[in-house]
């Protein structure tokens, strides 16, 4: 059957429970991320996905792909039963409701309600669970300056934005409209719309609230202009995938205010800093050595890396790009190093990764949920050290070497209410859980399994040999024992989930990087734990062990300062 032959099965609701189950059960044997948007809208995605699954080798999987190609077939075919070949009826000017078109919209809200159930307000409207459902149109932003009129007269539209944020690409392509769509339907939104405006990265979100048209303006020209329209005023909100740069900071603080601080400062999500390749490419990892001689040019040729006699073609972002920023900093910089001028340059995330796609001599990066159909690398921080591939559990602990955090920077000195509620609505169970279902890694708390239980000194594999890693990391500002702004947030996020998951208790170990004589470092490893552990007891926590490993288990080199931000962490177990 051709991929492309049931344009419209997503929404079947059998189908889609499947297709959730399929998805759920591929990310664990194919330790791969699978984004579930494009398995129920790209039929060739997904015809993809089932053939990889099969190759897992794993009854309930392989019994799963064969009831999903069922379904799509009985789908497939009940919609070529010849009824609409027939001549059309005649009918009178109007809209009338066929029963199969009532069925239809029944179907379509009870398949909104399952998948946006994670998020979704309580008191959300049918109108916005049947758009999210369905696919997003982008519309003109002409259409900003149009009178909107209704049933019971004419809406007033707003002329000034509720508030505007600006910056990161990574960030503003899905995240954050998916985001101020959620959050206007909470103040009570209802015909909520993302329109395009004038380039392809400028979008506005609108409502009807309280009997007028409010809207929201995204920018996202790239990170580094979210410092640059904060400090212009041209922005309330500045969103980065990377932190703010010393620079910036220094500039905007007699305007704006610190914003390295708890309240200016909001970690939104994570994101992998993804290395792709053609999915031809017969590499599986390489180490971030390895990409310094790639992107500067050093090595050109697939077969030094052991791969075919094949030029290797570079492709990154753009100038102006967080990921780019993000890319540089954790892989160039600490070398000296400076990309080759041959690399093709993008804006756009999705173009880029479509580009690897089809070509076989093709190596690029870029955020996690772009990857789309090219291949995923694993990557180590040197050749000598584990090679990890970037999965949402690896990711959320930051044991990843490139994976980064995601920002919205909102200024000490705001005056604007609407952008402060938007940040808090963002750091929610249910903002999180959109950051989730669009590919990124949110801060909610799951449970999972380390890479390598060898990784870990005796002691400790003794004291978690019935234990399950909790998915965060607890780290530090530079040169102190005081908790960052993620850790902060991460407190009250772990005393939420122990207090749901009573009686079990907490298990806390503390790290450092290598420098420094062994002892010391063990001290200060154990200090660090018995701060996490101070921070817990005081919000009603008692942890079960907190003790200090020095510099052992080392997730990366700490030769660079990135490396020893990578290594200096307290781990959190449960047991």
């Amino acid at each position: 059957m051709s991929p492309k032959s049931h344009k419209h099965i997503h929404y079947n609701v059998a189908l889609v429970d499947k297709l959730w189950n399929l998805k759920r059960l591929c990310e664990v044997h194919l330790k791969m991320h699978i984004p579930l948007n494009m398995v129920l809208k790209d039929e060739e995605y997904r015809s993809e996905l089932l053939e990889k699954a099969l190759t897992a080798n794993d009854d309930e999987l392989t019994s799963l792909v064969w009831e999903v190609r069922q379904l799509e077939d009985s789908i497939t075919s009940a919609s070529h039963t010849g009824e609409q070949f027939k001549p059309a009826k005649k009918t009178k000017k109007g809209i009338r409701l066929t029963r199969l078109t009532a069925i239809t919209c029944s179907l379509l809200l009870v398949l909104g309600g399952y998948l946006l159930r994670s998020f979704l307000p309580l008191d959300a409207g049918e109108v916005f669970v049947i758009q999210a459902i369905s696919e997003t149109r982008i519309k003109p932003a002409s259409s900003l300056t149009q009178t909107a009129a209704t049933a019971n007269g004419v809406l007033t539209r707003a002329t000034t934005p509720l508030f505007r944020v600006h910056g990161s690409n990574t960030v503003g392509e899905k995240l954050a409209p998916r985001l101020v769509e959620s959050y206007l339907m909470a103040r009570g939104g209802t015909n909520i719309k993302t329109e395009q405006g004038k380039t392809p990265v400028e979008k506005a979100v609108s409502a009807e609230i309280n009997g007028r048209v409010e809207f929201v303006e995204i920018h996202a020209h790239g990170s580094s202009t979210a410092f640059a329209d904060l400090l212009s005023g041209q922005a309330e909100l500045g969103m980065s995938s990377r932190r703010v740069k010393e620079q910036e900071r220094e500039l905007l603080l007699s305007k704006q205010g610190d914003l390295t601080e708890p309240g200016a400062e909001h970690i939104i999500g994570l994101d992998g800093l993804a290395i792709i390749v053609n999915s031809s490419n017969s590499l599986g990892s390489l180490s971030i050595p390895q990409l310094v001689k790639i992107f500067s040019g050093e090595i050109t040729n697939w077969s030094a890396l052991g791969g075919a006699d094949r030029p290797i073609n570079l492709y990154a972002r753009d100038e102006n790009s967080g990921t780019w920023d993000s890319f540089k900093s954790m892989v160039l910089e600490p070398s000296s190093a400076s990309i080759s001028l041959t690399a093709k340059r993008f804006e756009s995330s999705t173009e880029l990764s479509d580009a690897v796609a089809k070509d076989e001599g093709a190596i690029g990066f870029i955020g996690l949920p772009y990857v789309r159909r090219a291949k995923l690398l694993a990557i180590s921080s040197t050749k000598s050290s584990k090679a990890i591939v970037p999965t949402h559990f690896t990711v959320s602990t930051e044991d990843y070497p490139l994976a980064r955090r995601l920002y919205f920077y909102l200024p000490q000195k705001s005056t604007n209410s609407e952008a402060e509620e938007f940040v808090r609505f963002s750091a929610t169970e249910r903002g999180q859980s959109i950051v989730e279902d669009i590919g990124l890694v949110s801060q909610n708390i799951k449970t999972g399994q380390p890479f390598n239980n060898n990784f870990y000194p005796e002691e400790m594999r003794q004291l978690t040999n019935r234990s399950q890693r909790l998915s965060i990391n607890f780290r530090f500002k530079d040169g102190s024992d005081e908790l960052d702004t993620k850790s902060i947030s991460d407190l009250q996020r772990l005393v939420k989930y122990m207090e749901a998951n009573s009686p079990k208790r907490v298990q806390l170990f503390g790290f450092t990087d290598d420098e420094g004589a062994s002892e010391e470092n063990r001290e200060l490893s154990l200090r660090r734990a018995k701060v996490v552990e101070q921070q817990l007891i005081a919000r009603g926590i008692y942890p079960l062990v907190a003790r200090g490993m020095g510099d052992e288990a080392p997730l990366a080199s700490s030769k660079t300062e990135e490396g020893r931000r990578m290594n200096r962490r307290v781990e959190v177990w449960i047991l």
